[in-house]
This record gives structure tokens, sequence and C-alpha cells, in this order.
């Protein structure tokens, strides 16, 4: 058990002030350069909500107030940003009129969605009093907890509707929670519309494991105040559990802590996959989790629309498995995502569905517990018949459709999610994955290859980010491909994507993108030198340099953030096109405390890039000091392979002194050995950092530190690249496990060979590979 303290910083989605956006549509925004990315995104997207541009049109009573942004596109490589609005009619806010704009790092507009198009005529004075309309709404449920007073508002559709809107909280007949909103023509008495927010759907585990497991609790309780708003409780006593000894849990699904050791561990793995994959913060976008209850007497378990009731199987075990957890927190994203949750049948729980399978490959827990696979709580039995849903194949589970007809949305919820389960796993795995994956059926006989769950993930999250009220499968086909565009612009994405849609039969929309296959614009930004040392006072500067890799070039705009108070940075000039350089001017304050301060420098184009310059700020300067640099600076090895560097140290200033080395920031899996391990300035070492098979994929900040009578580093940039080391030609050699992306080079049975799609577990040579390995000859 893992007691953690610590302070979540706001990483992912960033809920802004409420603002009226009016007509400041012809205001210069600021000069680029001046502004971070989201300010960019901000300006750019009031500008056309003003403007009424595109689907953004609005009558002359018509207003739209920003409500949030929210980041999008894929992790430390490609920002895109959505900005949410509310319309507005005479002041009231509009049922059914929200609105998003989406944008890029640089503030340029990629789309525009409404739900409605604007053009309401409507009296705003009501002939019923809101308590007539509130004893209408509460006849609705059968058993009332809780009534929020109704507040009046238009509803959107023809030329708008006035209506209050109550919210009534409490239980149905059969005892199923309901959060029920019901909407009250003002003027007739009559029920316009009801939408229910309620979707169905160390510790010792009995679900997962190993055990123990290691969860984040705080105060000897299931609280994890790590994580905002996130806890379990009890559902009799709405009471968190406590232990003495801060280990919870017995192994038997039947405890109620045991199901709070599960949902503690689903959840924050969860959290760990939207920060990772999707770039979003918490399960609200802004940080926050929500309380869980475990002990519902039903079979089920649900999301309310303000927190998750966990109930039993028919065994009577608390139902917490990770996919389980998972998806009754898909709800919660789905109601925390622009345009609420989603309205024609079967959306929410597909998208319950598509969150547990991504929490499990997070997690990716081995076997007997939750595994990673494409199947709907098989681990808790609800029934007794095995899995509720099968993505793969959803037709082997209760008959649920395959593919989309105009039958589905008056098709039972659950089953309704067939179709969008079965697009979601065609476009991660296709239709014969390999590797012990099921194959999987198309209703139009086409062959798929998937390009892997995470990038099949950010689509689908990226397309939730663009949902307006009334979503439906068609609009889904519509904003997945304008999310595949928008992330990739080769269009493969985009193409996988397409060909998953019409494998389901869900054919084009009126109004959905095309791609053209061109090469994006990509640049690289590096820093030189990349550390320094400068008495209080003093100042110090660094080149950053930038070169274009693909395409054309671009404007790159430059900033810094991680500057000690005192410390002022600078860029001259503060934006370049890709291929030229700017200088950085780091100036600080006769006040600055001495001490290490790592400086962020951030490139923001089309995509964004960082590099790190490790600032060191002296007091008086030492009588014997030294400086330390690193040749080279970079290196790259395939997981299980290791790379070298030398560490030089040079006297500055006074004699010769003994200097020790460090290395921080590996990844798990590497060690770092210096050889020696300390020297005296003036000569070197060579650093080797070795690192096992395990080590994940990726680019790592590894700070080598030599201390002496002062202390100096320098920052070495680690590649670890997929696939095993050993094979052949200098390239790694191919492996199974890995997920592969398009031009990526391996080795295998004696040849070279270069990807040309995305997969994972698809044999170069094997039959049918053809689609996506490139045979580069032998080797």
């Amino acid at each position: 058990m893992k007691r953690t303290l610590a302070l979540v910083l706001a990483a992912g989605a960033a809920t802004l002030a409420v603002h009226a956006v009016t007509g400041a549509a012809d205001a210069a925004p600021p000069a680029p350069s001046a502004q971070p990315p989201v300010a960019l995104a901000v300006a750019a997207a009031d500008k056309a909500a003003a403007s009424g541009l595109d689907a953004l049109a609005k009558g002359p009573d018509e207003q739209f107030v920003r409500r949030a942004v929210y980041s999008g596109g894929v992790p430390g490589r490609k920002e895109l940003f959505y900005v949410s609005y509310d319309r507005t009619y005479k002041g009231l806010p509009v049922i059914g009129g929200d609105a998003v704009v989406a944008t890029d790092a640089a503030g340029n507009t990629l789309d525009t969605v409404a739900a409605n198009r604007g053009g309401l005529a409507v009296s705003t004075t009501p002939k019923l009093t809101a308590r007539q309309a509130e004893d209408i709404a509460r006849a609705k449920v059968s058993h009332v907890d809780k009534v929020e007073p109704g507040k009046l508002a238009v509803h959107a559709g023809g030329l708008g509707t006035l209506v209050y809107e109550t919210v009534v909280a409490g239980h149905r007949a059969d005892g199923v929670p309901t959060r029920l909103h019901v909407y009250v023509d003002a003027r007739t008495g009559a029920v316009v519309d009801s939408v229910d927010d309620v979707r169905a759907g160390t510790g010792t585990s009995q679900w997962n494991g190993p055990n123990p497991l290691t969860i984040d609790t705080s105060n000897n309780s299931t609280v994890d105040n790590t994580r905002p708003g996130l806890s379990c409780v009890d559902y009799a006593t709405k009471q968190p559990f406590t232990k003495a000894n801060n280990s919870f849990g017995n192994g038997q699904a039947t405890s109620k802590e045991t199901g709070c050791v599960d949902i503690l561990f689903s959840t924050q793995k969860q959290w760990g996959m939207l920060k990772d994959w999707l770039g979003r913060n918490g399960i609200d976008g802004n940080g926050r989790g929500v309380q869980v209850q475990v002990g519902l007497n039903q079979v089920n378990a649900y999301w309310t629309g303000d927190h998750i009731e966990i109930g039993k199987n028919q065994a009577n075990q608390w139902i917490a498995s990770v996919d389980v957890a998972a998806h009754e927190h898909g709800h919660a994203i789905d109601q925390y995502t622009p345009g609420g949750a989603g309205r024609e049948a079967g959306l929410g729980e597909a998208t319950g569905d598509i969150f547990g399978a991504l929490t499990e490959a997070y997690a990716n827990e081995p076997s007997p517990y939750d595994t990673p696979d494409y199947t709907v709580g098989e681990s808790v039995n609800l029934v007794g018949r095995g899995p509720i849903r099968n993505m793969a194949n959803p037709s082997l589970v209760n008959g649920d459709p395959n593919c989309y007809s105009s039958a589905i949305p008056n098709t039972e919820v659950h089953a309704a999610a067939g179709p969008m389960n079965h697009w979601f796993y065609l476009l991660a795995e296709g239709t014969n994955p390999g590797g012990g994956k099921p194959t999987s059926p198309t209703c139009n006989s086409s062959t798929l290859t998937g390009i892997g769950i995470q990038a099949a993930g950010r689509i689908f999250y990226n397309a939730m980010l663009l949902k307006t009220s009334g979503m439906s499968y068609a609009k889904y086909r519509v904003a997945t491909l304008t999310a595949a565009k928008n992330l990739d612009p080769s269009c493969q994405q985009y193409n996988a994507t397409k060909a998953a849609w019409n494998a389901v039969t869900l054919p084009a929309q009126s109004g959905e993108p095309t791609c053209t296959n061109t090469p994006g614009n990509e640049f690289s930004l590096s820093l030189s030198p990349s550390s320094g040392t400068v008495q209080a006072g003093g100042s110090t500067t660094s080149t950053v340099s930038t070169a274009t890799t693909s395409g054309s070039a671009q404007t790159v705009a430059l900033s810094a953030t991680g500057q000690p108070n005192g410390v002022t940075v600078t860029f001259n000039p503060s934006s370049v096109q890709s291929g030229a350089s700017s200088t950085l001017n780091i100036a600080v304050g006769s006040n600055v405390a001495a001490g290490s301060y790592p400086i962020t420098v951030r490139g923001a184009g089309t995509t964004t890039h960082t590099a790190v310059y490790n600032l060191t700020v002296g007091g008086q300067p030492p009588t014997d000091d030294f400086s330390l640099a690193l040749s080279p600076t970079s290196g790259s090895t395939a997981a299980g392979g290791s790379v070298s560097t030398t560490v030089g140290t040079t006297v500055t200033t006074g004699g010769s002194q003994k200097v020790n080395l460090s290395a921080s920031g590996l990844p798990s899996g590497a060690t770092a050995t210096f050889t020696p391990s300390s020297v005296a300035s003036g000569e070197n070492s060579t650093l080797t950092i070795a690192t096992t098979a395990g080590v994940a994929p990726g680019d790592y900040s590894v700070t080598v530190t030599g201390a002496g009578t002062a202390s100096h580093s320098a920052t070495f940039t680690l590649t670890i690249t997929g696939g095993n080391p050993g094979g052949c030609g200098g390239l790694p050699e191919w492996s199974s496990s890995q997920a592969y992306v398009p031009n990526d080079e391996v080795s295998y049975n004696g040849h070279k060979w270069k990807s040309t799609w995305y997969s994972t577990g698809a044999e170069p040579g094997a039959p049918g590979s053809w689609a996506v390995w490139q045979d580069a000859g032998t080797c």
C-alpha cells in the first residue's frame, strides 16, 4: 500500500472563466509570439464564435458564452484545443444550442460544430410558475429524494420553446437511481423533453493483481487526496473505510472494502491512462475525480450524474473490476466533455466500453486477473454467463448487432453499443490481429489492419471533444474523421477510421471531411549550450536551433516555463521559421537564491517540441570552480541496449578539485555507470547507460551532475526505441509485442523491413503482411 501526499498539477484540460463572446470579432489578436498556445486557441475560437463562422450561425438575440477549454491531440507531440460554448437567447440558456471550436497550438481554427444553427424567435414571458413546473417534473420520478429549483431556458428546435428545466433526483419504481432533467413548456405545461444523467453501466483484491496491490490512500482511509475528489465509500454509510495499518481488502469480492481496493486501483490506472495517452487531467478534465459508492443492492453499476454506485453480481460479489469501474468513469468523462452525454441509443454504453478497454490495456494485468481484452465484465461474470458484451464480435453475446442500421436508435441501449464497439475494435486491431487477439468479421467483407489501441483511443477522445447536444452515430462518424485528419496529416489514420465505419455499414455523411495524403510539416528544437552557471545579478545566453524535419518550414513560437521568481527569460527573436535560430537570454536578479533550476524551452508550431536548459545560480563565486559538458549530448538505443557519452570537466577558476558524478531522470529499467565515478576537474569520465528489454520507448532527459565545491549539470537526451536489440544491419529485432508506426525499421529472419502502416503482432514476411511491412532486402 502506497500512501502518497503530493500536489496534483493541472496538465490536461483547463476550464476557463465563463466569458461572453460579443462583437469583438474584428479585434486584432495579440502577436502570436507573446501568447501561450491556450491563449491563441481561445482568441481564435472567440473570434469564430463572435463572427458566426461556418456552423456557428446565430440570430440577432443570440450570443455564445465560452464554457471550457479542453486539451487534446497527442501528448508531448501535437497539441489540439477544443473550446466549448453555450448559446443564449435574450440572456436565457439555450438547451441544445451548444457549439465547439477546434484549433491547433498556433491558433488556427480547424473546425466548428454546433448542435443547432440558431434563428430562435420565442416569447420569454412564462405563463406557469417555477413551482407549477416542479410539480409536473416530480411526477416523472417514482421516489423523489431531491429537486433542484426550475430555471427558465429556451429549448432549441424550430423557433424554440420557452421551458423550465427542473432536475429531479431519486429512484425509479424498480430501485434504479435517476437524476432526471425535465423540460416543461413554460406556457402550456407539456413535457417537451427529459434527459437522465444516470448511466448503467496496498490492497488485496479478487479481480486485480498480482497482490498486494499498490494504491494511493490518505489518512489510513480509502480516500485519494493526490487525486482531488476521488474516494471510495460504503454505499450504506457514505463513509470511507479506515484501517490503522493502511492495508485494505481481504481478497474476496464479497467484501465492500475489497471493492474499494479495486475501485482505487482501477481509477488510478485510468487516471494515468487519461494523462499519458490522451492528455486529459483527471476524470472531469480539471484534475478532479468523483466519489464511488460500493454496496448498491442491484445487479449492475451506475453513473448517477454525480457519483458512481457499484452493485453486485449474482454471486453477491461487488463488481469493481478494471473494465467495469473504467466503464462507469467513462460515463462521467462523457458528461464532462462538450455536449454532455451521448443521446442516440448505444453511444453512452459504447463510450464506457471503450474507456474500459483502454484502461485494461494501460493497466496490462497478467492472467488470471483483468487482462487487456475487448470483452466487458468477463471477470465479474455479472449474470453467470461470462462477458456482457464482446467488442470484437458483438453478436457473440446476446446477439448484439455488429452492424449499424436504421433500427439502432430504437434498440436497447446496451445492445445498441454493438456497432460502435465493433468499429473501435476494427480501428484498433483490424480483422486478423494475431497475437492471441480474436479475429473480427466485417459487415462488408473487407479486411482491415488496426492502428493500435492508443491511436484509436486518441481519435475517439478527440472526437468526444467535438461533441454537441444530440449526438448520433452519424455525427460520431464525422467527428472521428475530423479528429483523425487533425491528428495525422498523412491521412493514414483518417483512411483507417473511414474503413472501420464502412466495415460496420455506417455510410458516408453530409459534411464529413476529406483528407489529401500530404506529408505533415514537422520540426526539431535543440539548445547549445543546454546548461550554465550564473552568479546572482548576472546573465547568460544559449542558442535555440530549429530544423525542418519534414514538409515545409513553419513559424515556431518560443516560450519558457520553470524559471524562478527574479529570473527573466527572453528570446531574440521570439519566433522563427523552422531552420532558423534564436538567442535565449537569461537574466538573474540579484536576490535569486542559489540553486539549480531546470527551464523548459518550448517551440510551438503545428506540433510542439521542448528542450531543457539547466540553470545553476551561484551565491559568492567559489574559489575553485569548474565546468561540465557532455559529448555527445544525446544517444539512442533499442530497449535492452546501451549508450555512452564522455563527461568532460574543465577548471574555470582556482585549482583542481574532486568532482563526484551522478545521474538522475533515468527511466525505470535503466542504470547509469560512470568510469571513473569521480574525477579531478580537468579530467574526463565515461557515462554508460544500460537498459533492460522492459524500458518503455520514448525520449528521456537524463541530468548528469558533477558535485565538488560547486555543482554543475548537463542534460543527456536518451531515446529508447521499440523492439529487441541483436537484430542484423544495426536494426532492432522485430517484436510481436511492440507497436509499430509508419517508417519504423526492424530486422527479422535476416532481412531489413520498413513499416508502412500501424501494427502490433503483424509478422514481417507472413502472408498478408505486405500491407504492413516492406522488405528492404537482406542484411
